[in-house]
């Protein structure tokens, strides 16, 4: 009888125990590979870089520790295009320019851009800028990322293409991979 009566007790406790384990929490989330991981890191590097040194110069006023030529050339660029970014913006809202699959800007049929020349010259102007310093930022990463060599700058720019891509507003032109034009849309969260 004691030994039924020790049973009885132990029940309640391994029932407790069998309620109290948890499953563990998975959460899914969009897989990124190696390569996305090293380029997205390297280019935050940079960004935080060129905050940091911008930060420096207006507490100190004092010059910066002296950057490699492309260090330095990098920073620049980001700088510049931090400088250009609402220009940049205001032509993707026209849809004069669109984000193409291979990270950079490219101008679109535009009625203003094709009749207004000083309106052309200053797009033009505002394209090349940030095309150029989009290049100088990929090929940054690409040398920083020994992995990434140059088989895999397709796929790099592409990684710049998703990027520019959801950083974008809603109703800017997105090129496909298959080369189709699109306007991004607005997602609900």
């Amino acid at each position: 009888m004691i030994k039924n009566r020790h049973i009885f007790l132990l029940i309640p406790v391994i029932f407790s125990l069998a309620c109290s384990v948890k499953a563990p929490v998975l959460n899914v989330t969009g897989e990124k590979t190696a390569l996305e991981n090293q380029v997205l890191g390297t280019y935050q590097q940079i960004e935080s870089d060129t905050w940091l040194i911008a930060s420096t110069r207006s507490v100190t006023n004092a010059p910066t520790a002296a950057a490699s030529g492309a260090r330095k050339e990098v920073l620049e660029a980001v700088q510049n295009r931090k400088f250009n970014k609402d220009d940049v913006d205001e032509l993707k809202r026209n849809k004069t320019v669109g984000e193409n699959n291979q990270g950079l800007l490219q101008l679109l049929p535009e009625s203003r851009y094709e009749s207004d020349a000083d309106y052309r010259r200053s797009v033009d102007m505002i394209v090349e800028e940030e095309n150029r310093d989009r290049l100088i930022i990929y090929e940054r990463v690409i040398s920083v990322n020994q992995g990434s060599a140059d088989a895999e700058k397709g796929r790099v720019n592409e990684i710049f293409a998703k990027l520019n891509f959801d950083n974008s507003e809603p109703g800017t032109m997105i090129q496909q991979p298959d080369g189709t034009w699109v306007e991004k849309i607005k997602t609900g969260k």
